[in-house]
C-alpha cells in the first residue's frame, strides 16, 4: 500500500476516534461531520482491503456519492440552523440526479457526473458558510472558528476534486494526479480535525455555540 494512503486512512481513524471521545461536547453539526468521516473511513477501508461483499467496487463508489451529499447537507443544516427553500431543492435535486445517473446511465463509470454534482453542491454550501460567517460576525479570531475551518477545507478539497475529475480523461495519465488527490484529502481532513477541535473547545475560546 502507498504509505501516503495509509497515512490518509490513519488520519481518518484518528479523526473519528477523537470525535467519538468528545461526542458529548460536539454540537449537532459536527456530530454529523464525524459520522460523515466515519462513513468515508469504512468505505475507503473496504475498497483497500477488498472485503466489500460485491465484486464491483464501483457500486460502493455510487453508494458513497449520494450518502456524502446527504451527510454534508445535514452538517450545513445544523450549522445554519435552517436552510432556504432553494438550498433544500438543490440538495434533493442533486441527490436524485446522482442516484438516477448511477442506476441508469453511468453505473460502470468512474468518475461519473454524480461526482461533479457532489463537488458543485459542496462548493455552493461552502460559500454559503462564508456568507453566514460574514452576516454573523464574531469577536473571536476567525482562525479559532470551527465553521471557518470546515468551510475552507471543504471548499479547497471539492474545488480540486472538481477540476481533477472533470478533466479526468485528459489528466488520467498525469503522474501527479494521484498525489494531488491524496494530499488534498489530507488537507481536507486536517481542516475537519481543526473544525472538531475548535467546536469541542468553543466555550474555552468563547465562540458561538455552532
Amino acid at each position: 500500500m502507498d504509505p501516503r494512503f495509509l497515512g490518509y486512512l490513519l488520519l481518518l481513524f484518528i479523526l473519528v476516534i477523537y470525535g467519538v471521545i468528545h461526542i458529548n461536547k460536539l454540537s449537532s453539526a459536527y456530530k454529523a461531520l464525524n459520522l460523515l468521516v466515519f462513513f468515508t473511513l469504512v468505505s475507503e477501508s473496504m475498497t483497500w482491503s477488498g472485503i466489500f461483499p460485491i465484486k464491483d467496487p464501483l457500486i460502493l463508489y455510487h453508494i458513497l456519492l449520494p450518502t456524502t451529499m446527504i451527510l454534508l447537507s445535514i452538517v450545513y443544516l445544523f450549522l445554519f440552523n435552517s436552510i432556504q427553500k432553494i438550498g433544500f431543492v438543490l440538495v434533493i435535486l442533486s441527490v436524485l440526479l446522482t442516484v438516477l445517473n448511477s442506476v441508469f446511465i453511468q453505473y460502470k463509470v468512474f468518475p461519473s457526473h454524480g461526482l461533479s454534482l457532489l463537488c458543485i453542491l459542496a462548493i455552493i454550501l461552502s460559500l454559503l458558510t462564508f456568507k453566514n460567517i460574514i452576516l454573523l460576525p464574531s469577536k473571536i479570531n476567525i482562525l479559532e472558528r470551527s465553521d471557518f475551518w470546515f468551510g475552507t477545507s471543504t471548499l479547497f478539497f471539492y474545488c480540486i476534486t472538481f477540476f481533477t475529475f472533470t478533466f479526468y480523461n485528459f489528466l488520467s495519465k498525469a503522474t501527479w494526479l494521484q498525489e494531488v488527490n491524496i494530499y488534498s484529502g489530507l488537507i481536507l481532513y486536517t481542516g475537519y480535525f481543526l473544525a472538531l477541535y475548535f467546536n469541542i473547545n468553543r466555550f474555552k475560546y468563547n465562540t458561538d455555540n455552532e
